[in-house]
């Protein structure tokens, strides 16, 4: 198997080791032919599959994943569903206001939507739209950034509260930071359980095909699809495994590939939850994207930070990275035992724009989901499933008037960009990381 395919990672999902066991669907189906084919059971192609099936319930669709279900990259995120605004840019359909304001509709109806798929499935993911999500500031600079980020949310009508240095201590149980600002537009939940539960629930005319890599997607239509267990055929093939979409030869020049670790600790005793704050569960998100991530969740502690270009770091000195962060913010705690750390990969792009539409007629791909992929790749998936049946929306309109990523170069200089910029903004992080 070709290991570019999908990445191997040297530890499982935290949040996939919390819930019961699952079997994977690897029984070859039988029939080998397909109306559709999707590659990448992650947000974007399970939300391609339901919303195609529903459109087509007489045609059959094929998902194939290359790793299990809640142990991709689906199930390796922090569990933030938060409506942001990933780098408004003019394009030929407007301003950066105009931008703006496509994305955030875009993002609001994928927070719409999957919490419609959850509460009509009955996905048991401990969705939560309660508890706080606060961005906080540790630096002068960060919280700069901040109060003019609150400004912009009002202005598209997001509400949002400001809490001072003495107030954010109360509620997350820290004197780290300065400031924090509170959107109340926001859910959490737990990856690995929803993207599992979603899985579950596809309409009965998917098939999934779970431990089968796809290597390469022959012809134009009908497309085969070829993995190292066997071959498929189908009329559509969807392409939404994120950045291995490099693997099989699309839009290799547009995106790299950032790994990001996360760690959770044991269930925590009473004693020291109180240290975490007043509250029994939040989230934190740092003022900048090269910052330190944080839940109180299921009587444990999330922290996430850490990056690395195209390779998974080892886990020892993650574990060790984690550790020193999770002091730094908490020194009274008496323990700092992580029981879970892991990595997980996430598409970048130069401009901060996806990929979503047509490669070529019958072949479509919505990839490079910059690190928030739970939303967006919900979103996209289920607009692209729509353009694919020859649906029209005003939703739909809007995504098509997006900027996609821009042209990076080959390597060495890639690599030798991508680090010297991450290495600048983790530099300018500061106290943020």
């Amino acid at each position: 198997m070709n290991s570019k395919t999908f990445p191997r990672y040297g530890a499982g999902s935290g949040w996939n080791a919390l819930l019961p066991r699952r079997a994977p669907h690897e029984q070859l189906p039988k029939e080998r032919r397909y109306d559709a084919i999707v590659v990448g059971a992650g947000y974007t192609g399970l939300a391609v599959a339901r919303r195609f099936a529903e459109l087509m319930p007489a045609q059959q669709i094929l998902v194939i994943e290359a790793s299990e279900i809640g142990e991709g990259s689906s199930a390796r995120n922090s569990g933030f569903l938060s409506p942001s605004i990933i780098e408004p840019r003019p394009n030929a359909y407007g301003s950066a206001e105009d931008d703006a304001l496509r994305k955030m509709r875009i993002v609001l109806a994928g927070l719409d939507w999957l919490r419609t798929v959850v509460k009509e499935h009955k996905i048991n993911c401990d969705w939560d739209e309660k508890s706080p999500r606060i961005t906080a500031a540790a630096t002068l600079r960060g919280e700069r950034v901040l109060r003019s980020y609150r400004v912009s949310l009002e202005k598209r009508n997001l509400k949002a509260i400001e809490h001072e240095a003495e107030g954010l201590k109360g509620l997350i149980g820290t004197g780290y930071y300065r400031y924090g600002c509170e959107t109340l537009t926001r859910a959490f939940i737990q990856p690995a359980a929803l993207i599992r539960g979603l899985a579950d629930t596809l309409p009965s005319n998917v098939t999934v095909l779970e431990r089968a890599a796809v290597e390469a997607v022959d012809g134009a239509g009908p497309f085969k699809v070829r993995t190292r267990r066997g071959d498929f055929v189908a009329d559509k093939v969807f392409i939404a495994n994120n950045a291995h979409a490099r693997a099989l030869g699309f839009l290799t020049d547009r995106m790299i590939i950032v790994y990001t670790y996360g760690a959770l600790t044991r269930e925590l005793d009473n004693h020291e939850l109180n240290r975490l704050g007043s509250l029994p569960a939040w989230g934190v998100l740092p003022a900048s994207r090269m910052g330190t991530t944080m839940r109180k969740v299921q009587r444990r502690f999330l922290i996430r930070s850490s990056y690395s270009y195209e390779k998974e770091k080892n886990l020892d000195t993650v574990r060790t990275v984690l550790t020193g962060l999770f002091q730094r913010r908490y020194p009274a705690m008496r323990s700092y035992d992580l029981e879970h750390v892991w990595g997980g990969v996430t598409a970048i792009t130069v401009n901060g724009g996806m990929y979503f539409g047509e490669l070529r007629p019958g072949l479509y791909a919505s990839v490079a989901c910059q690190g928030a992929g739970v939303l967006r790749g919900s979103i996209h998936g289920k607009l692209l499933a729509e353009m694919a049946c020859g649906c029209q929306s005003p939703l739909l309109t809007d995504r098509l008037k997006l900027s996609g990523p821009d042209w990076i170069p080959p390597e060495p200089f890639r690599g030798i960009g991508a680090l010297a910029k991450m290495g600048l903004e983790h530099w300018r992080a500061g106290r943020e990381c």
